[in-house]
């Protein structure tokens, strides 16, 4: 069983193509009915890392999330 998302890259609520910062205050920020933004990030880097699969941007993210957090509240 997986759960997948998928972008309409014509939808009003696409935001398009966004600098890391941007797309970190965006997740920092972001909840919806599944939850936050930064749990959902923080949950699928930290699944892929247990199946060996290292991203180094998506680690990159998380830390810039977490700095946004730690330092916004």
């Amino acid at each position: 069983t997986a759960l997948c998302f998928v972008v309409n890259r014509g939808g009003r609520i696409y935001a398009g193509k966004l600098d890391e910062e941007a797309a970190a205050r965006a997740l920092a920020g972001a909840c919806g009915h599944l939850g936050s933004g930064p749990d959902y990030l923080y949950n699928t880097v930290s699944h892929l890392e247990e199946r060996g699969i290292h991203d180094r941007h998506l680690w990159r993210l998380q830390q810039l999330v977490a700095e946004l957090i730690a330092r916004d509240g």
